[in-house]
């Protein structure tokens, strides 16, 4: 008789399980958190130096907001969140490895504090970065005719930023540099402490509008340097989103012919690719061992002819 009663609770434990499964199963999931839908997620991006007044920089913004709405995701863009001082790549550098304040800055390609970063490989000057002119007093405007080679460059001291990737290139080239603060090498170059200024194409006439209001200084007519170098994005490691995101729309703004219409229009870079286009100067390369495979490869696959 007892074992009659037990299968009898047995067979009223088993039905039980089968009748009340699918209800505890439907709970369950209505408690449990929902996973995240990819379509709602929003990348959020917090660009280094986005507060600063300048064109330089605002060319930088426009390039980012360009391409993420390119890539059709949800994303917000913000200045990092720190103090209101003067802050150093350097100091970027380390925020954006810890990735809490900000996780996204904009700088030279081949430079070693960026080692530890997340690069997007994608030149955002299409090679433009690799413009420079020589800015010049009036002694050195006038021995800089006879420059047609770098060995006719190696005569000169050519005045370059402390710890700049600029500055390496330069030495490993065999140049003669003098190293300064950078709003120092202008009254360093008036007072002939050096011959050149080495700048971007992008930055002289602006910088001579701000710093030479006395006229002493010029830039030399008919003469650019050139090597390989970019300015490039670099966001925190594993955030893969927004290299990911970035990167995709970079390629498709540089086929969509959006990125080519934003150089030719912007107020930092059309000025420079008239003079570019409008002269026929005498270039002289330098090489840069200093970028990275993917940088080199990067810089080499992405490019716009800035004399056409």
């Amino acid at each position: 008789m007892s074992n009659i009663k037990t299968s009898a609770r047995t067979v009223a434990a088993v039905l039980l399980v089968l009748v009340m499964g699918p209800f505890c199963a439907n709970i369950a999931r209505a408690e449990s958190p929902a996973s995240p839908d990819p379509a709602h997620h929003v990348i959020e991006i917090k660009l280094a130096d986005l507060n600063d007044d300048n064109p330089l920089i605002d060319y930088r913004k426009a390039v980012l907001e360009l391409a993420m709405r390119a890539t059709g995701k949800r994303f917000s863009i913000k200045g990092c969140q720190v103090a209101d001082v003067a802050t150093s790549d350097q100091r970027y550098v380390q925020l954006i490895q810890a990735g809490q304040y900000c996780n996204l800055m904009t700088t030279s390609a081949g430079s070693s504090m960026t080692r530890g970063l997340e690069g997007i490989p994608f030149p955002i000057y299409l090679g433009g970065g690799g413009y420079r002119v020589l800015m010049a007093n009036a002694a050195s405007l006038q021995r800089a005719r006879d420059i047609r080679t770098l060995d006719d460059l190696r005569r000169f001291r050519i005045g370059s930023g402390i710890g700049w990737t600029d500055t390496s290139i330069m030495q490993a080239n065999g140049l003669d540099v003098v190293q300064g603060n950078y709003l120092n090498l202008f009254e360093m170059l008036k007072a002939r402490r050096f011959d050149f200024y080495n700048r971007s194409v992008f930055e002289a006439s602006g910088e001579l509008e701000t710093y030479d209001r006395d006229h002493q200084l010029a830039i030399v007519p008919d003469l650019v340097l050139y090597y390989p170098v970019d300015l490039f994005f670099y966001t925190t490691p594993g955030r893969d989103d927004i290299r990911d995101a970035l990167l995709e729309g970079l390629r498709k703004i540089l086929r969509s012919g959006e990125l080519a219409e934003l150089i030719r229009q912007h107020r930092s870079t059309r000025q420079a690719r008239q003079l570019l286009k409008s002269t026929h100067p005498r270039v002289i390369v330098l090489n840069n061992d200093r970028l990275t495979p993917l940088e080199r490869k990067a810089i080499e696959t992405y490019r716009l002819d800035w004399f056409k």
